[in-house]
């Protein structure tokens, strides 16, 4: 009885995923697909490669504009090729034990509200051709205590809500050779891989936040100088002028033209164990940027240096252009 049970269950299963298509329409009272809006940024993501793999990285903001409480239950992703081809799927659900769906945080979202999930499909083998990738998300209602334990017992195939986002990213591969900006003994200490602050949100969906309208860093590399032993500052670590990055000259990554300069955004400091920004006016850093300078270099590529005393690089970087 348990087997004839089971094979009914892998049936319903793979007739869902017939054909490859992503399951999708919605159910219930609220059958207008725009009541939870979905929205990737940016549009179209860059998928970094190497030789280990491609690595796409993108904000997944959701709204709920239905007049429920709704649990995200399940994402999955299907990569297609240049014909239009089946070539991968990824699933992310609540089946099973904790974490699962759990990893994405936000996942109960009320009405009117507006939530940040992290893309968990963010890594994928370096044999792939990815010409566009079918992204789908499907929740549950929750208003209830009653519907939220039902909720538990429901198979991934049994939905009360979905929406598909369709997103075409663009490989991207330098076209220059770039030095370190840093000299002696470099780590990266953030934007190394998917988990790292960079990569991921930078709560586009916080109202306290509202007047950062993009993540500018999400392809940045945090370099950070470090001793024999990888240990990012000698003594209090609530002192600036112990780590070893700070006040070291930056250098220019390849030869190039200054195009933009910004460098009026004082540093932080600690006060106690805590970090103290200074008070500027949104409009002076749109971006959240702080101090910067862009140089354009060959093939329309540029670079962007984020560090305190930017205004210091001018002349070097116009000696080396």
């Amino acid at each position: 009885m348990i087997k004839y049970i089971t094979l009914i269950c892998l049936l319903l299963i793979l007739n869902s995923f017939k054909g490859g298509n992503i399951r999708s329409g919605l159910k219930g009272p609220d059958t207008d697909t725009s009541k939870v809006v979905i929205t990737i940024s940016p549009v179209r993501p860059l998928i970094e490669k190497d030789i280990y793999g491609y690595y796409m990285n993108f904000d997944i903001t959701i709204k709920n504009q239905t007049t429920h409480t709704i649990e995200l239950s399940s994402v999955e992703a299907s990569v297609m090729d240049k014909t239009g081809k089946l070539v991968l799927r990824k699933f992310m659900n609540s089946n099973g034990k904790a974490p699962g769906i759990d990893l994405l945080v936000y996942t109960t979202i009320k009405p009117g509200e507006t939530v940040n999930v992290f893309n968990p499909f963010h890594t994928f083998p370096p044999d792939l051709t990815i010409a566009s990738v079918k992204y789908g998300f499907f929740f549950n209602y929750a208003d209830t205590q009653q519907q939220i334990d039902m909720n538990k017992k429901r198979l991934p195939v049994d939905f009360d809500a979905s929406v598909i986002k369709v997103i075409t990213p663009q490989v991207y591969v330098a076209k220059n050779d770039y030095f370190l900006p840093l000299k002696g003994k470099i780590i990266v200490w953030d934007g190394h891989d998917f988990y790292s602050r960079n990569r991921r949100s930078t709560d586009i969906a916080d109202a306290k936040v509202k007047e950062i309208t993009s993540n500018s860093s999400r392809y940045a590399y945090d370099l950070m100088n470090v001793d024999g032993n990888g240990s990012m500052y000698g003594g209090s670590p609530y002192k600036k002028e112990n780590w070893y990055s700070y006040g070291k000259p930056v250098y220019v990554p390849l030869d190039g033209k200054i195009v933009a300069i910004q460098n009026s955004i004082p540093d932080n400091e600690y006060d106690g164990k805590t970090i103290k920004s200074p008070k500027s006016a949104s409009t002076i850093d749109p971006e959240g940027m702080g101090n910067y300078v862009i140089i354009q270099h060959a093939n329309g590529e540029y670079s962007m240096l984020l560090a305190p005393g930017s205004r210091k690089l001018k002349s070097k970087a116009r000696a080396n252009g």
